[in-house]
């Protein structure tokens, strides 16, 4: 129960301290005049989080768990393929992998697809990989 507790704490310091740090260096990069919209922002999450979590802790006997978390993995499996892409296209900005374009330029900034072959390629691994933990299930009942 200790080690349990001890992870827990470890883990929900490692998230604070990253806000921290987020905020820290968000804040130094504004001026003045975008303070405020920072400040808004950081207060209406804050506001939001407490909705959730009053409705998480009101509804929690009535949430049903298998379908929250299906979901969450759906999202999950999107954000990786999106931070994905964005990350090699981040290690590509800065000379650590090569560039190899794809005959035909193209790029989706919100889904993270470049039109480079190493973006396309990690990219298409994770969905690849994506699909057989998705259809996993299905293919063993059948």
């Amino acid at each position: 129960m200790w080690g349990i507790t001890g992870l827990a704490f470890i883990a929900v310091y490692r998230e604070v301290f990253e806000t921290v740090l987020f905020y820290q260096s968000l804040l130094t990069q504004t001026t003045s005049s975008q303070q405020l919209a920072v400040l808004s922002g950081f207060g209406t999450a804050v506001v939001l989080l407490i909705i959730l979590a009053w409705l998480m802790i009101k509804y929690s006997i009535k949430l049903p768990i298998a379908r929250f978390f299906s979901t969450t993995t759906y999202l999950l499996l999107a954000l990786s393929f999106i931070l994905a892409g964005k990350g090699i296209m981040a290690l590509q900005e800065a000379a650590i992998i090569s560039i190899t374009p794809l005959p035909i330029e193209f790029n989706i900034a919100w889904l993270g697809i470049n039109s480079t072959w190493q973006g396309i390629i990690m990219q298409l691994s994770i969905l690849i990989c994506s699909s057989a933990l998705l259809f996993k299930p299905w293919l063993k009942k059948k």
